[in-house]
């Protein structure tokens, strides 16, 4: 659940020595690393059992995928606020119910800011048979021109993904998805430095995670434990190049410690002690943050990003939803 108290302040700081010093590229060793866990991981895969697909990937490495997206533009997908959204599932009863009217002018304002981030913006109408279709990016995981559609973790949510596989393949996305028993929600997939993490959590399992390595075999994935909380990405998120917000707490530190020992301390950490502030929205060098829940905390934010941006989506907390939540953005 989203805590709104601003009490606490944020401290920049590896989690340990190594990792607040990196070199500019990956060691050797890294690399050596990541080959033999990639080839491990298909050995081990299954691909007809976790997903079907309408088309067939080339595979390649990471520099392919990163050297394909260059000179494309960035498209966000975003889908609207249903008269039902006041019933969308919450992992704690929110001190006060969801105001509808608020809830969809603080969606037209994100939306708004996301407008002038890309250079399209496409709109889902929402559909009031699912609360929290808002939150878009639970649907589908989109890295260049590939895209999962996924299998949302609760039985209330499925059904989402349909609409949004429509309007991806309208944009002529190359589509794969998740087949059961395989459950995956997008808040829980994290995409970083040109790698893949996986949250195994109360909505995503190992199908599911199975499904994403199937969907994207050039890349590779990491999964890790996601003891607490509702998302990876409800604690855990890019800010800057090879730079993570971490959620200052047990369960949070314990992922960026096992995401560390799988990438040889790769990345470094950003401590933000308020719970639900470090799930931001970075869009190049733009860096959108909870006003209500890291709005003090704004001036930390700016060493990281161009232009740092507050965002007031408190109607969207109460349904433990952040910033990433509303959207899917990605190049074409």
């Amino acid at each position: 659940m989203w805590v709104s108290s601003m009490s606490t302040i944020m401290r920049s700081s590896s989690s340990s020595s190594s990792s607040s010093v990196l070199s500019l590229s990956p060691p050797r060793k890294y690399i050596q690393v990541f080959a033999q866990m990639q080839q491990q991981s298909m050995r081990k895969q299954t691909w007809a059992s976790s997903i079907s697909c309408s088309s067939s990937f080339g595979r390649g490495n990471n520099e392919s995928v990163a050297a394909a997206n260059k000179g494309k533009s960035k498209v966000a997908v975003v889908r609207g606020v249903p008269d039902s959204f006041a019933n969308a599932l919450a992992m704690e009863k929110p001190a006060s119910p969801v105001n509808l009217e608020r809830a969809r002018e603080q969606h037209a304002a994100y939306v708004q800011i996301l407008r002038g981030l890309v250079q399209e913006v496409i709109e889902i109408p929402a559909d009031n048979q699912y609360p929290d279709c808002p939150f878009i990016e639970d649907t589908a995981i989109v890295i260049g021109n590939q895209a999962l559609i996924t299998r949302p973790g609760a039985v209330s949510r499925q059904g989402e993904e349909v609409e949004v596989h429509h309007a991806l393949a309208k944009m002529g996305l190359k589509i794969c998805e998740v087949q059961p028993p395989g459950l995956i929600d997008g808040g829980d997939v994290l995409y970083a430095s040109g790698l893949l993490f996986a949250g195994k959590s109360r909505r995503t399992n190992d199908d599911g995670i199975l499904a994403l390595t199937n969907a994207f075999p050039e890349i590779g994935v990491h999964p890790i434990k996601v003891a607490k909380g509702l998302h990876l990405k409800s604690a855990l998120t890019c800010i800057a190049p090879r730079t993570l917000a971490v959620e200052d707490n047990e369960d949070a530190q314990a992922m960026f410690e096992e995401l560390q020992k799988m990438t040889a301390q790769h990345f470094k950490s950003f401590q933000v002690s308020v719970a639900g502030a470090a799930n931001t929205l970075w869009v190049g060098d733009t860096l959108l943050i909870s006003s209500t829940l890291a709005g003090d905390l704004e001036p930390h934010f700016k060493q990281f990003a161009g232009e740092v941006v507050p965002v007031d989506i408190s109607e969207f907390h109460k349904a433990d939803g952040g910033l990433t939540c509303l959207s899917l953005i990605f190049e074409l």
